[in-house]
């Protein structure tokens, strides 16, 4: 029997990125595109483009161990010298769900309205077209609850982004305390008789 042609054994370059010359990539990064936080996917699509993918592991790898990057959730990293004055959880919901619509409301909402008789500390809380998720953080949790209404359903009642600290838009009062019974959350703490007056200021 005899043998087939010989293999030809390609070999991949690894080369990993310093890490101060990827800090200097993603400074440039931040400048195009206002971000602060990435997505593994993201960064090698974009800032590390051509490199293999492990490469690019320890790239990334390298950057959390050195504090440059800021590792957040699975996949999805922080910038630390792009954090200043940024949400960086709400920015994390555009990298989680970037397909989907989501905004600010149920606990996080009413907290920052002051319609709750105390103040909601932990999880930022949003509602997304995208699917529910729970995700830990080193900034604390990130609470997505999914919703079926569209945008146009509920725009009336957002409020777009407050930069530099908002990312995402935020639900009027009663919007927030809808969803809060909708998705069957406690509601014990909601000041009911606070929403008609707050929505009245929002409207100016």
């Amino acid at each position: 029997m005899r043998d087939g042609p010989p293999i030809r054994v390609f070999s991949v370059k690894f080369h990993p990125m310093k890490s101060s010359r990827f800090r200097l990539a993603l400074d440039e990064a931040c400048r195009v595109t206002g971000r602060g936080v990435y997505t593994k996917a993201g960064i090698a699509r974009t800032i590390l483009a051509g490199e293999s993918a492990r490469a690019v592991e320890k790239t990334i790898a390298t950057a959390v161990q050195d504090g440059v990057l800021i590792r957040l959730c699975r996949g999805i990293y922080a910038y630390r010298y792009a954090l200043a004055g940024r949400s960086v959880r709400q920015e994390a919901v555009l990298r989680l769900r970037p397909r989907s619509f989501s905004y600010i409301s149920l606990e996080t909402a009413l907290s920052h309205w002051g319609v709750v008789s105390q103040a909601t500390l932990g999880a930022v809380t949003a509602m997304t077209s995208g699917r529910s998720g729970r995700f830990d953080t080193p900034y604390g949790r990130i609470d997505l609850t999914h919703t079926s209404k569209a945008f146009a359903d509920v725009a009336a009642n957002l409020v777009p982004p407050e930069k530099p600290w908002m990312e995402l838009p935020v639900a009027k009062p009663r919007l927030a305390a809808r969803d809060l019974v909708r998705v069957g959350r406690n509601t014990d703490l909601v000041l009911w008789d606070e929403l008609d007056a707050i929505e009245a200021e929002i409207a100016g």
